[in-house]
C-alpha cells in the first residue's frame, strides 16, 4: 500500500497563519508546532465486560470516544465516532460510520486497494516513540465492510511489511446503505504491552469511502495526516480507570 494519501487543500485559515509566520520571520517549524505535532489524547477506560460484537452499540456506553469529520461525497454528510476500552487480555476499538452510498469490492485478505472500499483504519504506535518512520512496534489495520482486511507492520528499515498477518478480531455490522460498525480487538500480545493505568500508546483512526456512482474517493482521519505510516503525527491513547474512577 502506498504510504501518501492525496494532498487535501489548505484551509484558508492555516494559509494566513503561514503568511503572518513567514512575514514575521518565524520557521515553517513553528508552523508545524502549532499544527500537527500538538498532541490530541483519547483515554481508553477499563471494562470489566469486553463487548460482544455484535453492533450494539449500548455496550460500549462506558467507552472513551472520539468523533471525526469528512467532507461530503455524493450530498452525503460523513463522519464517525470511535470508541475505545480496555481489558486485561485487549484494546478494544468500535467505529461507528456514517457516509455516502457504502460499497466495497475487496474480499480477500491483504487484497490490492482495499483501502479505496468503505470501511476503518487504526494504526498503533506502541512505544509511543513519535518516529517517522514505520517501526517493527508500529502496525496499522484496514478494514472494510466486508470485513476483509489488509493489515501491515513496521521494519527496520522504516518500510511496512505488507506480508504480516495481525491476529485481531473485527466484524462488522452494516445498519443500511449509509451507516455500519466495525468492532475490534487488538491483543496487548500483538501490541507488546502489559497494560496498565496510566499507559500510553500512539493512535491514528480513520475511514476511507468512494461514491459508487462517480468513484470520487476520500477519507477523513483523526490527526489530519498526509502520511500515514508516519507515527510522529499519531495522537494518544491513554488507558485510565472505569469510567468515574480515573
Amino acid at each position: 500500500m502506498p504510504t501518501k494519501r492525496k494532498q487535501k487543500p489548505p484551509h484558508l485559515a492555516w494559509v494566513f497563519c503561514l503568511i503572518a509566520l513567514m512575514s514575521s520571520g518565524d520557521s515553517i517549524q513553528g508552523m508545524e508546532e502549532m499544527g500537527q505535532t500538538v498532541s490530541k489524547t483519547i483515554q481508553a477506560h477499563q471494562t470489566g465486560s469486553p463487548p460482544t460484537f455484535d453492533g450494539n452499540l449500548a455496550e460500549w456506553a462506558g467507552a472513551g470516544k472520539v468523533s471525526l469529520e469528512g467532507r461530503p461525497l455524493a450530498g452525503h454528510a460523513r463522519r464517525a465516532e470511535v470508541s475505545v476500552m480496555w481489558d486485561a487480555k485487549n484494546l478494544y476499538l468500535a467505529f461507528d460510520v456514517r457516509s455516502s452510498k457504502l460499497q466495497a469490492q475487496v474480499r480477500e485478505h491483504d487484497g490490492d486497494k482495499l483501502w479505496e472500499d468503505d470501511g476503518v483504519e487504526f494504526l498503533v504506535d506502541a512505544r509511543l516513540d513519535r518516529s517517522k518512520k514505520f517501526l517493527p512496534e508500529d502496525f496499522s489495520y484496514h478494514i472494510n465492510i466486508l470485513n476483509a482486511v489488509y493489515d501491515d507492520r513496521g521494519t527496520p528499515t522504516g518500510e511496512p511489511d505488507p506480508k504480516w498477518n495481525g491476529a485481531a478480531r473485527h466484524a462488522v455490522t452494516i445498519l443500511d446503505d449509509y451507516h455500519y460498525i466495525v468492532e475490534i480487538a487488538v491483543p496487548w500480545s500483538e501490541i507488546g504491552l502489559r497494560p496498565r493505568l496510566g499507559t500510553r500508546l500512539g493512535m491514528d483512526f480513520c475511514v476511507n469511502g468512494k461514491d459508487p456512482a462517480t468513484g470520487e474517493y476520500d477519507y477523513f482521519d483523526w490527526r489530519g495526516l498526509k502520511v500515514f505510516h508516519d507515527p510522529s503525527g499519531f495522537g494518544e491513547l491513554l488507558l485510565a480507570g472505569p469510567r468515574g474512577r480515573m
